[in-house]
């Protein structure tokens, strides 16, 4: 998606955008990074989605984050 591309239906029809959801009150969208539970946002997290199909992506750019969560997440094998 990064690129542009939907992996999913090959459209060009992608658009990007930084902390592009929000939580709510009740219901919200929450993410776990390492044991931290982060009910607003505490990194910088990049939302793409494709227009064409609906496919959606999310990815979360601060290599710290990242490395904390080889500590807490299980590896898929």
């Amino acid at each position: 998606m990064k690129d542009g591309k939907c992996p999913r239906c090959k459209s060009n029809a992608v658009y990007m955008k930084r902390r592009g959801m929000s939580q709510g009150s009740s219901g919200g969208v929450y993410i776990y990074i390492s044991k931290e539970f982060a009910t607003r946002p505490t990194t910088d997290v990049d939302h793409y989605i494709c227009t064409a199909c609906g496919y959606f992506e999310t990815y979360i750019e601060d290599k710290a984050r990242l490395e904390a969560v080889k500590n807490d997440w299980k590896k898929v094998e």
